[in-house]
C-alpha cells in the first residue's frame, strides 16, 4: 500500500478577501508534505484523522494510520506559511484514494478528493475558505472562489512575461490569530471593515482578471495596490497582517 504527497501553497492575491467570496489566485509550490501508511498506533493531527475518516467513507477502508512528514514546509523548525496542515489533509485523502486505485491526475477524482480534504481540514480551520486545500489538491496555478458551499476552481496559465519569486521574511505568522482580529473588527466596526473588505475584493478581482488575461504588468500593479489595502486592513484591525519590513 502506497502513501502520497501534496504540495504547499502560496496565495498570490486574495488573502482575507477570499473569506468574503472574492476570487483569489493561488499557486502550489515545489515543497511537499509526504504521508506513508503504518500499522503502528500513532497519534495523528486532527485534520489528518478527520480527512482519513471522510475519505474512507467516500471510497472505502484503507490503512490504520498515516505517518506525516512536513519538514519540507519548515525552515529551522519554523513554519514557512505554505499551508502544511492543508497539504497534510490533501495528502491523507490522496493516500486513501490511491490505495483504491483511483487516478490522482483525473480532475473528477481530484474534486472528490478535495471535498474530503476540505472537510477534514475544517476540523481545525472552520472559518477558512479552503483555498490552501485547493492548491494542495489540484496543484499548479488556480483561480479560486467560494460563495457559501459553492466552490469554483479553475486552472490558470502564468502570464508569459510574469516572473514570480517568493521571499521568506524569517518571521512566522499565525493566520488564525490574524483572522480573529479581522473578525473582531467586522463585529465592532462593520462600516470600517466593510470599506476595507470592499477595496480588497475589488483589487482581488482585478488581479485575477489580469492574471487570467495574461497581463503581467497589470498583475504587478494590482499586487502593489493589494499590498497597500492589506496594510490598511491590518491597521484597522490592529493586526500585523503586513510584515513591517515589506511596507
Amino acid at each position: 500500500m502506497t502513501g502520497a504527497s501534496a504540495p504547499g501553497k502560496a496565495l498570490l492575491c486574495g488573502e482575507y478577501a477570499v473569506l468574503d467570496g472574492a476570487p483569489a489566485v493561488v499557486a502550489a509550490v515545489d515543497r511537499r508534505v509526504r504521508v506513508a501508511w503504518t500499522d503502528e498506533r500513532i497519534a495523528m493531527s486532527p485534520e489528518v484523522e478527520a480527512t482519513l475518516r471522510r475519505a474512507q467513507v467516500e471510497v472505502g477502508a484503507a490503512g490504520r494510520a498515516l505517518r506525516v512528514d512536513a519538514t519540507d514546509l519548515h525552515q529551522d523548525r519554523i513554519k514557512l506559511g505554505l499551508g502544511s496542515s492543508a497539504a497534510a489533509a490533501a495528502a491523507a485523502a490522496g493516500a486513501v484514494f490511491a490505495s483504491h486505485g483511483h487516478d490522482l491526475a483525473d480532475w473528477t477524482t481530484l474534486q472528490r478528493l478535495f471535498a474530503c480534504a476540505l472537510e477534514g481540514h475544517s476540523s481545525i480551520a472552520p472559518q477558512g475558505s479552503g483555498v490552501d486545500v485547493a492548491a494542495s489538491t489540484f496543484g499548479g496555478f488556480l483561480r479560486f472562489e467560494r460563495n457559501d458551499e459553492r466552490v469554483d476552481t479553475r486552472r490558470l496559465e502564468v502570464p508569459s512575461e510574469l516572473h514570480i519569486r517568493l521571499i521568506w521574511t524569517g518571521q512566522a505568522a499565525r493566520t488564525s490569530e490574524l483572522v480573529k482580529k479581522v473578525k473582531e473588527l467586522q463585529r465592532e466596526d462593520p462600516s470600517r471593515y466593510g470599506a476595507c473588505s470592499a477595496r480588497l475584493a475589488e483589487l482581488s478581482a482585478r488581479f485575477a482578471s489580469a492574471f487570467c488575461n495574461g497581463n503581467a504588468p497589470g498583475v504587478v500593479a494590482e499586487a502593489a495596490e493589494y499590498c497597500a489595502a492589506m496594510k490598511a486592513l491590518g491597521d484597522a484591525a490592529g493586526a500585523p497582517i503586513l510584515e513591517a519590513r515589506l511596507e
